[in-house]
């Protein structure tokens, strides 16, 4: 069935019509300000790292936590289903029309791109974000959503388009001082950092003629916050318009979860080591899968345990209207195996009319025991046991959408280290809808920077933290191993890594002290007061503090936040530690400390680490692997030698800054060096220096 799969794909490849499937107006940007890091399209795809379709691969796809290169979306989108009598396309039998935005194969509901975007709301290279002015139409967004669709795939082809001018004018709402077309009631911003595109369906790539696809508009958002609460999810908002001059018929909007424990974009993980599970609780509205045996091959290299592995789910927040008026709620969860029986009942229908009875109305699944629509045991267990990749459906309908009507389904993709951490962060996202997304903001988060010096690192802030009224104090965090880990782990009551023991906590003189009694393992301080971080630098006052448990030629992060003080009955608030330290200006830092440069001898010239073990702490990260020769001068040469006096590798040194040179244990051939005795040779204007290492796997 893979092989069959590929076969076709490259016939769709090599056909004229793929061409017409690279859309001209489809653009794919990132949200990358927390946890979760993906490459989503403006075409109501939000990830695709697929393997089977390594060609359309766009990472990061759901890659948790972000920079660990460690990606769990294999296709995240959503779908539009229902009956309509001018519908796009040809449709003499009033067929069902199903339109989706996930690209996994050619199958008919899964060619490529269903959705188009106008061109009235693209810019540039990258789909357009709040935070990336550039991608903004260049006369800023319209001040209404288009009035046209594409009937035929002849219009669409010579841009014919076809209006509908009875329809009522819907106005685009912007924030009055940015121009973004936020979330808010009035246009305003919401999230930190919100995605906006406007398309039209159009499927001209139909397996099986004749082509066909609803005249519908759709308008999807993402938004993403930092902050310790809202760190791990992002949620998306999918409108959709009826832009005929009928109504559509018993319509279901849905969401397609594809989540792959790991995703890789290269073979052979792509497709999974093995079958991972699908679970469903339905108080939450929340689907959710986790991989079966705990153990994985990494796409970084090596191995990944149980407690490596993440959780990864899509809750939804709120589902279109009944035709009575009420909200639908999910009226159905589909878990299929991506290649189980695909045209029967319990498969994921290849065909339009199959999909959207197998899958949107989920009719007739055995694994649906008392025939509501969802999905409840797998030969009397509480989930479903994948084949291959895991998929999941979550669908409301069905209703009515009459010409010119609009309604909403909103979701949010969730991310945890543990199940107990997924549903916290689930619910978490689930409050923050029912709050109508008011955020509870830390106070700011502190600029750091960071001095190097000879075996000591020191770390300079500005007091800007300190002006807002529920600031508490500053938590120092320090990670050798590339941010994977900050400190001693702080466990919850499943034994799951829930947080990080700061190395240090400066915190007002003000008597609030101690753990707080909602955040298990959240110390407040010791009430030590800001002074003993306080330095005189060039006139100004700074926060200040200095390492001095480092070692030359070892990589360090650093992490500074700062937190509110909290109470009784309320919890206090920390900023996010950010991912990527190579941002300025932001609360994160690496360093590498060094030795300073040799001036009259080699004395001072050292291997680190002696001897190298494999996976050792000083490694910048997964897969990486290196030694250091420390203390040099600004001008050398470094020959490497095996126990036999063979050379491997002669290293060229020349830094007037750094007295530290890297060695990544290949040869001057490329080959990884076996474990063993070696010998170096340094040479220099200063002399000569001959010494030994071992290596270890």
């Amino acid at each position: 069935m893979k092989s069959k799969k590929f076969i076709l794909l490259f016939v769709i490849l090599l056909s004229p019509l793929w061409v017409l499937a690279q859309r001209e107006n489809i653009r794919w940007n990132i949200f990358d300000i927390n946890k979760v890091r993906t490459k989503f399209s403006n075409a109501n795809q939000l990830c695709n790292g697929n393997f089977q379709n390594t060609i359309f691969a766009m990472p990061p796809a759901f890659e948790y936590p972000a920079g660990s290169g460690i990606n769990y979306g294999t296709d995240v989108a959503f779908i539009i289903g229902g009956y309509q009598e001018d519908a796009g396309g040809v449709n003499p039998d009033n067929k069902v029309c199903v339109d989706a935005g996930m690209t996994e194969g050619p199958a008919d509901y899964w060619d490529p791109d269903h959705f188009d975007p106008y061109v009235e709301f693209v810019n540039g290279d990258r789909a357009a974000m709040s935070d990336d002015p550039d991608t903004w139409p260049a006369g800023g967004f319209p001040d209404y959503l288009p009035d046209y669709f594409y009937k035929i795939t002849q219009d669409y082809e010579n841009r014919i388009p076809t209006t509908s001018p009875g329809l009522p004018k819907v106005p685009v709402l912007k924030d009055s001082i940015s121009g973004w077309p936020g979330a808010g009631p009035n246009g305003q911003q919401i999230g930190e950092q919100e995605s906006y595109s406007v398309c039209y369906a159009i499927d001209h790539l139909a397996e099986v003629p004749p082509e066909r696809w609803l005249a519908v508009q759709t308008i999807t958002r993402g938004m993403a916050w930092s902050g310790k609460y809202y760190e791990d999810f992002i949620v998306w908002q999918f409108v959709v318009r009826n832009m005929g001059h009928t109504p559509i018929t018993k319509t279901y909007l849905a969401v397609w979860s594809d989540y792959a424990f790991i995703a890789s974009f290269n073979p052979p993980n792509g497709w999974g080591d093995d079958g991972d599970k699908c679970f469903y609780d339905r108080e939450r509205q929340f689907a959710y899968s986790w991989d079966q045996d705990g153990i994985e091959t990494s796409p970084t290299g090596g191995t990944l345990t149980a407690s490596d592995i993440a959780w990864a789910g899509t809750v939804t927040l709120k589902t279109p209207h009944s035709d009575s008026g009420e909200e639908l709620g999910v009226t159905g969860y589909d878990a299929v195996s991506n290649y189980n029986a695909q045209t029967s009942n319990i498969g994921n229908g290849a065909r339009k009319v199959e999909f959207y009875s197998y899958n949107l109305a989920n009719k007739n699944d055995p694994r649906d025991t008392d025939g509501d629509g969802i999905d409840d045991t797998f030969d009397g267990k509480d989930y479903f046991e994948a084949e291959s990749e895991p998929l999941q459906i979550m669908s409301a309908g069905p209703f009515t959408l009459e010409p010119g009507e609009m309604d909403t389904l909103i979701v949010a993709t969730v991310f945890g280290v543990s199940k107990l951490d997924l549903f916290k962060n689930a619910d978490q996202v689930i409050q923050l809808y029912h709050d109508k997304w008011h955020v509870i903001a830390p106070p700011p988060s502190p600029k750091v920077n960071v001095i190097k010096g000879d075996q000591k690192v020191e770390l300079l802030w500005g007091r800007e933290s300190e002006q807002d009224s529920l600031f508490e104090g500053y938590r120092i965090y320090k990670s050798e191993d590339n941010g994977v880990t900050w400190g001693q782990p702080i466990r919850d009551i499943y034994g799951d890594v829930s947080a990080f023991k700061p190395m240090e906590i400066f915190d007002l003189k003000d008597g609030v002290k101690g753990v707080n009694p909602l955040v298990p393992g959240f110390n407040l301080g010791t009430d030590s007061g800001l002074e003993p971080l306080r330095k005189v630098i060039n006139g100004d006052t700074m926060n200040y503090y200095v390492d001095n448990q480092v070692k030359n030629g070892y990589k360090y992060k650093y992490a500074v936040t700062s937190y509110t003080r909290g109470g009784p009955s309320k919890a206090p608030i920390e900023n996010s530690i950010s991912t990527d330290a190579s941002i300025a200006g932001d609360n994160t830092v690496e360093v590498i400390p060094n030795a300073p440069l040799a001036k009259s001898s080699l004395d001072s010239v050292r291997v680190v680490p002696n001897p190298y073990v494999d996976r050792a702490e000083w490694e910048m990260g997964i897969g990486e692997r290196r030694i250091d020769f420390t203390g040099l001068p600004e001008q050398c040469s470094i020959i490497i030698y095996n126990a036999s006096v063979e050379k491997i590798i002669t290293l060229k040194h020349q830094s007037a800054e750094r007295s530290t040179e890297s060695w990544n244990l290949l040869s001057e051939s490329g080959q990884e060096v076996a474990p063993g005795l070696y010998f170096y040779h340094v040479d220099s204007p200063l002399g000569q220096k001959t010494g030994k290492f071992v290596i270890v796997y």
